[in-house]
């Protein structure tokens, strides 16, 4: 059967598209192409990754039930309710130690270190995070709530997190003091002094006011991170803070010390502790022609993505690979071309990329018997022409020059 949490996909992004349309009509520069390249890429690596972690946590989360469990509910409406607010409950608890545990923030800093803040943020989510769910979410079971049941409160408290990265819907009355609102998650995701580890409930304001963490909005919101990040490449997004913790981990002697890093609050330094690492300099300028090819690429690849999701029972593991490495591979560079991240003789870098991607899908047509393979073959060809010509034309300009 499809898919049906990829088929809003499609719905979440005409929100993204319509809320852009909203900031290019006011000239407040909410978006750029490359942020939103940076949170499409980085919600795709999550998606996919999504297949095997969601599958590990209902087995898990199946094992505890049939285990371990104390209570047992029936299939009433108790049971989605109460396990709703246990999730949200849990889901407090979680984004906190992920603020305040290095082992923790490292996958979950992705999701914070964009400058920008709107709905597309929704999508940044590491897939470390997903991973590192499971075992605060193996929990739950233990007291009666169904595997099942849990997974659909998951998706459905994932949706309404979405709906909280706007900054054009302002405070809501009444409902401020029973929800999290998007004036309250602004302030979570804002890096100003008072803003700093607060508001981390989901959907109910109640348990950041009971545990102390919770922060009007007051003073225009600050996004991004207190380290010095530069956020122009989706796999340094995922990774930088892991990288910063091993190179720290190395520089220090100490075994307990190296131990002591992974559990203490990220603004914490061990002796002999090595600068962040995790600048990543723009390098170079892109032309017209490039970015067309660009954006042709990333409309492409992102639709691969979501159609691979959504079909993905009636694909085969092979199908399921090949697709997804293509379209990731596609994406994570369309990324760097459009924050500029890039080296001057990177189209023809770039131009053999996608001639050895063409002749690979080209030879797969005689293992693979799908009609997509003649999409992709359909869509690399177009891609090569497209890059082919930028080259000339780039050529045409250097030797004007």
């Amino acid at each position: 059967m499809l898919n049906a949490v990829a088929l809003l996909i499609p719905v979440f992004l005409l929100l993204v598209f319509f809320e852009w349309y909203i900031s290019y009509k006011r000239g407040d520069e909410r978006y750029t192409s490359g942020n939103l390249a940076m949170n499409l890429t980085i919600g795709a690596i999550d998606q996919i990754g999504s297949l095997l972690y969601f599958a590990a946590l209902y087995f898990v989360m199946q094992y505890v039930y049939n285990h371990f469990r104390l209570f047992e509910f029936s299939s009433g409406w108790y049971q989605w309710i109460g396990g709703y607010i246990a999730v949200d409950f849990l889901s407090y608890w979680y984004h906190r130690f992920s603020h305040r545990i290095n082992i923790l923030w490292a996958g979950h800093v992705t999701h914070h270190s964009s400058e920008l803040f709107n709905f597309s943020n929704g999508f940044r989510t590491s897939l470390f995070q997903g991973v590192n769910r499971i075992a605060f979410w193996a929990l739950l079971p233990v007291f009666g709530f169904s595997p099942v049941a849990l997974v659909i409160i998951l998706k459905v408290s994932g949706i309404y997190d979405f709906l909280l990265h706007t900054e054009y819907i302002p405070k809501l009355g009444f409902l401020e003091k029973i929800f999290i609102t998007p004036s309250h998650h602004r302030v979570h995701h804002g890096k100003n002094d008072i803003y700093i580890d607060k508001n981390y409930g989901s959907t109910f304001v109640i348990w950041d006011k009971m545990f102390g963490t919770f922060q009007e909005e007051t003073e225009k919101v600050q996004y991004g991170i207190l380290s010095n990040y530069t956020d122009n490449d989706p796999l340094h997004a995922i990774s930088h803070h892991y990288q910063y913790l091993w190179n720290t981990m190395k520089a220090v002697q100490s075994w307990p010390q190296k131990i002591k890093l992974l559990f203490m609050p990220p603004e914490w330094k061990p002796k002999n502790a090595v600068a962040n690492n995790s600048i990543v300099r723009k390098s170079a300028q892109i032309s017209p022609q490039l970015r067309q090819y660009a954006y042709f690429q990333i409309s492409c690849s992102a639709t691969g993505v979501i159609a691979m999701l959504a079909y993905k029972d009636f694909l085969s593991i092979t199908e399921i690979i090949l697709y997804s490495l293509l379209n990731l591979f596609i994406m994570r560079n369309v990324t760097r071309i459009l924050n500029n991240n890039i080296h001057p003789d990177y189209e023809k870098q770039e131009l053999n990329r996608m001639l050895f991607a063409l002749t690979f899908t080209f030879l797969s047509v005689f293992l693979i018997h799908s009609p997509v393979i003649w999409l992709l073959l359909f869509f690399l060809l177009i891609s090569v022409t497209l890059l082919a010509t930028t080259q000339i034309a780039s050529e045409k300009i250097n030797n004007t020059d």
